[in-house]
Order: structure tokens, then sequence, then C-alpha cells
């Protein structure tokens, strides 16, 4: 009897998640397998971009060429000032990544024109925790960079690709 009744709240959790339309993300499915990823070579973007791709068995840069090819254009970083105390300190501070990339086949026809997309993060500012909030917001940055990076390859899954499996 114990261990119904530990047992109902998980239920009802369950429940009300699967009546509200909850579902975890489930695994992309690409129509080609591989893919050619430039532009921004040597940055921490591009770095997880070829992670995100390459733990979705997408070969990333084959010797035998591939269907589609991944152009990572530009990157924009923005930090402003969102609140200040009365001080005049900043108190609050929001951080604003954008990613320009653009999609093409063999061709170089687009596949995704140039597109920009944007992460934006908020931060609670402290002057007497500099070097904390400075590793802090160093880890969001690399969040809304591996968000875009899932954000682009939910969006390569949606291609239709000829010929693109071998």
């Amino acid at each position: 009897m114990i261990r119904i009744r530990s047992l109902l709240p998980l239920l009802f959790a369950a429940a009300l998640l699967s009546a509200c339309g909850f579902q975890l993300r489930g695994q992309y499915t690409f129509d080609f397998n591989r893919i050619e990823l430039r532009g921004m070579e040597k940055s921490e973007m591009s770095r997880n971009m070829d992670l995100q791709l390459q733990t979705l068995d997408l070969k990333v840069n084959p010797a035998e060429g591939a269907p589609l090819k991944l152009t990572l254009i530009k990157e924009k970083r923005d930090r402003s000032v969102v609140t200040f105390s009365a001080s005049g300190r900043a108190r609050e501070v929001r951080l604003t990544y954008e990613l320009t990339y653009q999609v093409t086949d063999r061709n170089g026809d687009f596949l995704i024109a140039t597109t920009a997309v944007q992460q934006r993060r908020e931060l609670t500012y402290s002057d007497d925790q500099v070097l904390g909030k400075e590793q802090e917001e160093a880890s969001l940055v690399t969040e809304m960079q591996r968000d875009i990076a899932r954000q682009i390859t939910g969006r390569l899954a949606a291609l239709k690709v000829n010929n693109g499996k071998s």
C-alpha cells in the first residue's frame, strides 16, 4: 500500500505531461549521411557544430564528397546592460549570440538561403563576483552555441536531398 501511494504523484505527473503534449526530443533522421562543413574553421562554434553533426552519425568533410555544404558565415556577440542598480552599476546583462549560415547542394543551389539564428540569455551581474560572472558568461555563450547547433541540425533533418545516401 505504501508503494502505491509513493507512485501516485509520479503517475499523476506523467499523466499531466502527456496530456499537455510534452514529448522528448527524438533522434533526427537525415536524407543524407555526409556533409561538408566550411567557414569559421578555428572557432568554438565550428567545433560545436562539427561535434553535433558527428554525434548524429553524419560524416563531416568526407574525402569522397558530400551532397550538402553547410557554411558558417559569421558570428556576432553582443553584451548589453539591461538594468542598473541605484548606484548606477550594472545589475543585469543581456548576452546575445547570432550565427549566420547557409546550406547549398553539390551544384551550389541554396537549400537554406543565408539565414541568421539568434539566442539571448539574461545574466544577473555583481561587481563583487567578477571572476565568477565571467565564467558564467562564457558558459552561457557556449550553451547558446550548442543550442544553435541543435537548431541547425533540426533544419538539416527536414531537407530532402536526391541521391544523398551512400
